[in-house]
């Protein structure tokens, strides 16, 4: 199996999909500082499953993804696919080529895939465990990890020798039984939870079952009698009724015939009564119309003194009226006079007008003449300027070359200057660079000197970063044991609320009601006994005792949800339940004398358990007549005391019936239903406590952790800061190898810029030629333009003559222009005050016209008025007449109504007596229907009862039942056999079924115990088997890994010895391994003292020899040679070529000694700010280039 190739897109420096291919052999990936190099190895160790972001160098998952720069947008994923050469079925059961693909994107997302096929995480550390490939393998080793084998304690230094003895599959399996161990422990002690409250429930449900069989024998006795008794009463109350019933049909037609006399008497009454009314409203239809009339003659009165008054005002209108028409005649001969006056204003304004308008033309004539002569002198005066101007723009240009020579002159001369300054610069550079080298190779010294005291510094952050490490490994535990406990009561708390909400230990009907009602489907129902009391926990079995299967009644709000809970028991087969209607059942508390001063008295056992006040008539039913007491001993002497006339219970649980009977025996394992309930609550207690001190040793081993964090931390800062000072010393040399090329370059600005000066000087020759040529042009163009500016000031005096008469003429212009709009003005004014004195012409006629509209319409109302004046007085005169009619009539209606009044009075007496028989005959039938009600309500109370009880219509019943021949005897047998239930007491009906199936129920947990107990043996079986095997395989190849080492040190350091040991021989799987080194000619105490590059040295031995056991298919060494010299660097480039036969290698390296051991070279360059570009390179390609490329 070897790597074939490797394809990255979005990972890191690399957003663009680039693809690496790789043959057997040693493959070096090179390039600076900061190009990208590293993320190659980054790609392999993040797809095959790394998870740490520190060792992938990141705070978080998410930087792995090309983040962007300026000119590129972030990328939404990252993928890696890595290609297998498989055809060697390294990797059984795969193709021959196996493809891994892992992708992240932005959002969180995560796949990984395995030939394209979605997988698991797991699935890929499963497939390479045991080929030194994966996390924890050593297929990819950096400078972090070769600084963990030498610096990491020596407990930490085993994954990488397990991966190498091949027991990380061992261990793995361990782990995963192991933890089907832990599952299996869990379950049995689950299952002997639930078997010890099974063997709780087994005994007293027996007893219960026995009991219920003797309730069911006396019940169905009690149903034959009482169904016979109940039939017998039924025929007894068929004969009363027969009787009652024939007398009850005489009275009601007896009752009948005097109804219809009343009838016919009421009638007569009704007409007389009717008479009455009739002439009574006559009268008052006749009084009314009078007063309607006597209302309309007094409003025509009124009507005639408003008309009368109306006229009187029509009249003062009219004069009113008249005295306007007079007053607008005199205004109209005032507005004649003032129109001939304004007629004559405005005659005169017209003249004025005419005469201003001919004085304007003229001016304007005047004006446009000496328009025209100024215009045409203007255009010669124009023409001389733009002349004079191009003269101005040559000027300009002459001038403009002159200044631009000079300019040049002086730009050239100062460039001269510089450049002569330049020369004295580079020899002052030249010895500045000698002086930095001083002080670089000085930098070289206390660089040294700071690598010494990182040295000695890291050793003593080690030392306390293991004491910190330990403390936390205490606390550690301490919080583990802590949790364990937890754990331990919330499991147990777990199961007995999964008991409590299954309703574990109540019956079958029980439970279907409670479900029926959580569903909705019955309401009402307010839970068991059980549920809604509270017991302390010394009174538990007590009270539990003393419920005995009561414990399980159902309480309900009223009898009609008792009824149909039992419909629903019925309708569902769902067996039979004893419901407590809270307004049905009462009870009284026992109240006996002196009880409480007995010895061992406890309590009446309703005061030793608290419940809702509404529950307290069915608590007093249960436990009000039950005494608790201390002990059997103390319960006896009370007992006999009074006579044995009550129950007692002790808090053991024995009991002394009413009645002398003993019952007792040994208590329940696993208490009841209220034991469970009351250790939910105290384990919940305790839970509360526990969470608080797990929270407090969480904090205190968060807090060591934290500690021993930063040490660590600090630690890989000393670590890192002691790379930097290795990098620093290659640094140094570099920067000496940069001044020495600096002084070559400066010699040869030195030559340039004596080649520069002669070419300035020439420019400066060729600029001074030009001004003297320019100077000469200058003089010539200067006398052209005096000539022709004394042409043109001649034509501008000329014109400015010219414009000082068109100002003239224009400023008369204007001002008769002014007078004519004055003149405009005064003659619009008369024009508005003729219009006005039009307007109120106008007005005045129309108001004449108006006030004699009005005479004439007053004129027309006095009229009116006067006719209908006229016509009221008539109406009155016959109001008068129509009043003494309606008199007479009103005396006529009296006189009827009292005849009839008289003849209804009469018939009301006869009606009287009358109504008194038929009420003495109603009375009677009254008596006769309430003795056949009461029979009734009887004979009813019995099919009801037959129905509610025994679920039988009348007529089952009566084909059910016996004759009885004496019915004293029977109701004495039933009252005997009811005695015998009562004294029963509380029946579970359901305790024989349900007897039979926690019977069955603790049969089979006690097979699923002993399956289970069983497969904890084979599972520790297993593990003894595993942890045996690996520890002979880890000794054998430890053996050989540290015989290798061992060697190979030996050959890289060229002497010396080393050795791997066990810190503890006895416990190789838990050990940890020391390393041991001595080079040559040197005394080591202990890894520290030795150099950074002996250090790395080690790390690469033991790495060698792990490989000479187990060769990995490839490796990836990413700078791990970063701190060796020259001189070892090619020590292990040339050692590593004896492994290529069956490892292929690539190696990410800066050092020319292990690029040129290389086959192929992949450099790697960032031409674009964070984005890394990929060249391949054959060998012999490399032997020209290597030096641009390094």
């Amino acid at each position: 199996m070897y790597l074939k190739s490797l394809e990255i897109q979005g990972f890191k420096s690399f957003p663009d999909k680039i693809s690496l291919t790789f043959d057997k052999g040693l493959t070096a990936v090179v390039g600076p500082n900061g190009s990208g190099k590293s993320n190659i190895g980054d790609s392999v160790r993040w797809v095959l499953g790394e998870q740490s972001t520190k060792t992938l160098r990141g705070n978080k998952m998410e930087d792995v993804i090309f983040s962007g720069t300026v000119a590129r947008k972030p990328m939404g994923f990252a993928a890696v696919t890595l290609n297998i050469d498989n055809s060697d079925k390294t990797l059984p059961d795969m193709d021959d080529e196996v493809a891994i693909t892992r992708k992240l994107y932005r959002s969180g997302e995560s796949e990984y895939m395995i030939c394209g096929k979605p997988c698991r995480l797991k699935d890929i550390n499963e497939l390479f465990m045991d080929t030194g490939l994966g996390r924890d393998g050593y297929s990819i080793i950096g400078q972090g990890r070769i600084a963990e084998i030498v610096g990491a304690k020596s407990s930490e230094r085993r994954d990488i020798f397990e991966e190498a003895a091949g027991i990380s599959k061992f261990r793995y399996k361990k782990l995963e039984a192991e933890r089907k161990l832990t599952a299996a422990q869990e379950n049995l002690l689950r299952l002997t939870d639930i078997l010890s409250e099974l063997e709780g429930r087994v005994e007293p449900l027996r007893i219960q079952s026995q009991k219920a069989e003797k309730f069911i024998k006396l019940a169905e006795e009690r149903k034959k009698l009482e169904i016979s008794v109940w039939v017998t009463k039924l025929d007894e109350m068929k004969v009363k009724l027969d009787e009652i019933e024939s007398k009850i049909l005489v009275s009601k037609n007896e009752y009948e015939n005097i109804e219809n006399d009343i009838q016919r008497e009421e009638q007569k009454i009704a007409d007389g009564i009717r008479k009455m009314q009739e002439s009574t409203m006559r009268a008052d239809e006749l009084r009314r119309k009078m007063l309607e009339e006597e209302q309309t003659s007094s409003e025509m009165k009124s009507g005639i003194a408003v008309l009368e008054n109306d006229i009187k005002h029509c009249n003062e209108a009219v004069e009113a009226a008249q005295k306007n028409i007079d007053s607008s005649e005199e205004a109209k001969k005032a507005l004649e006079q003032e129109r001939k006056a304004a007629l004559d204003g405005l005659a005169e304004l017209e003249a004025k007008k005419k005469t201003l308008e001919a004085e304007i033309k003229a001016a304007e004539e005047s004006f446009e003449k000496a328009e025209n002569e100024s215009s045409k002198l203007g255009d010669s005066v124009d023409k001389a300027g733009s002349e004079i101007n191009a003269m101005y723009i040559r000027q300009s240009e002459h001038r403009f070359t002159i200044e631009s020579s000079k300019a040049t002159i002086e730009e050239q001369t100062a460039r001269l200057a510089e450049l002569r300054e330049s020369s004295g610069d580079i020899s002052r550079k030249l010895s500045e660079y000698q002086s930095q080298a001083a002080e670089i190779k000085a930098e070289k010294e206390k660089n040294a000197a700071r690598a010494e005291e990182l040295r000695n510094k890291l050793s003593g952050l080690e030392r306390l970063y293991k004491s910190r490490r330990e403390g936390f490994e205490q606390a550690k535990n301490d919080f583990e044991l802590a949790l364990y406990e937890l754990k331990d009561k919330q499991q147990r708390r777990k199961i007995l609320t999964d008991l409590e909400n299954n309703m574990e230990g109540f019956a079958g009907s029980v439970k279907q009601v409670l479900k029926a009602s959580k569903q909705g489907r019955i309401g009402g129902v307010m839970g068991t006994v059980a549920q809604n009391i509270g017991v302390e926990p010394k009174y538990a079995v007590a009270v539990e005792t003393a419920l005995g299967g009561a414990m399980q009644n159902i309480i309900v709000e009223n009898e009609d949800i008792a009824k149909r809970c039992i419909r629903f028991l019925k309708e569902q087969k769902g067996g039979r339940a004893t419901f407590l209607p809270i307004t049905s059942v009462k009870g009284y508390e026992l109240r006996e004398q002196g009880l409480e001063n007995c010895e061992g008295f406890v309590a009446n056992a309703n005061k030793i358990v608290t419940y809702d006040q509404k529950f307290s008539g069915i608590i007093a039913s249960l436990l009000g007549r039950i005494v608790i007491a201390e002990d059997i001993d103390t319960a006896t002497l009370i007992a006999k005391k009074y006579g044995y006339k009550f129950k007692i219970v002790t808090l053991d649980g024995q009991v002394i019936n009413a009645g002398g009977s003993f019952t007792g025996g040994s208590a329940q394992r696993s208490g009841g239903i209220i034991t469970r309930k009351n250790e939910i609550d105290t384990l919940d207690a305790e839970i509360v406590k526990l969470e608080s001190e797990r929270d407090t040793l969480r904090e205190k081993a968060e807090k060591l952790r934290a500690e021993s964090e930063k040490l660590r931390f600090d630690t890989e800062a000393a670590k890192e800061e002691q790379a930097q000072c290795e990098a620093d010393r290659v640094r140094i040399g570099a920067e000496l190898n940069s001044l020495a090329s600096l002084e070559e370059q400066f010699r040869a600005q030195s030559e340039n810029s004596e080649k520069a000066a002669a070419e300035i000087q020439q420019r400066i020759a060729a600029a001074k030629q030009s001004i003297v040529d320019s100077e000469k042009a200058l003089a010539d163009t200067d006398a052209e333009i005096k000539a022709a500016e004394e042409k043109l000031a001649q034509g501008q005096d000329i014109r400015e003559k010219l414009r000082l008469q068109r100002a003239e003429l224009s400023d008369k212009l204007s001002e008769l222009k002014i007078k004519g709009m004055e003149l405009a003005k005064d003659v619009q004014a008369q024009e508005l005050e003729l219009s006005r004195i039009d307007r109120r012409e106008e007005e005045l006629k129309y108001g004449a016209h108006r006030f004699e509209e009005e005479i004439f319409r007053q004129k027309e109302i006095i009229s009116q008025k006067q006719a209908e004046i006229e016509e009221l007085k008539k109406q009155l005169s016959d109001f008068k007449d129509n009043t003494e009619t309606y008199n007479a009539e009103i005396q006529r209606c009296h006189a009827t109504h009292t005849e009839q009044n008289r003849l209804v009075n009469e018939m009301q007496n006869g009606l009287k007596t009358i109504n008194e028989a038929k009420e003495k005959l109603s009375a009677d039938i009254t008596r006769l229907e309430e003795r056949k009600e009461t029979v009734c309500r009887d004979t009813d109370n019995i099919i009801r009862q037959l129905m509610e009880v025994y679920e039988l219509t009348r007529s089952e019943a009566v084909a059910m039942a016996e004759k009885i021949d004496d019915m004293i005897a029977a109701q004495a047998e039933l009252t005997t056999i009811k005695n015998k239930i009562r004294a029963l007491g509380s029946v579970n009906v359901d305790a024989i079924e349900e007897y039979k199936e926690v019977s069955e129920r603790y049969q089979f947990m006690s097979e699923q115990i002993a399956d289970v107990q069983k497969s904890k043996t084979e599972l520790e079986k297993i593990i003894t088997d595993l942890t045996s095997e690996m520890c002979r395989i880890f000794s054998e190849s430890f053996e050989i890994i540290n015989s290798n080492f061992k060697s190979i040190f030996v050959e890289l350091f060229g002497g010396g010895k080393a050795e791997l040991i066990l810190t503890d021989p006895e416990n190789v799987l838990e050990s940890g391994i020391e390393i041991s080194v001595a080079p040559p000619g040197k005394v080591i105490k202990n890894l520290i003292s030795l150099s950074g590059g002996e250090q790395s040295f080690v790390a690469i031995a033991i790495y060698f020899a792990i490989l000479k056991l187990r060769p990995a298919p490839f490796c990836i060494l990413d700078e791990i040679d970063a701190a060796l010299d020259e001189v070892n660097v090619r020590k292990y480039a040339q050692y590593l070529k004896k492994f290529t036969d069956t490892t292929q290698f690539v190696l990410v390296t800066h050092r020319r000694s292990a690029m040129e051991e290389a086959n192929v070279l992949y450099g790697v360059t960032m031409q674009e700010d964070g984005i890394s570009k990929l060249l391949k390179m054959e060998q012999v390609d490399f032997q020209e280039d290597v030096a641009d490329i390094q």
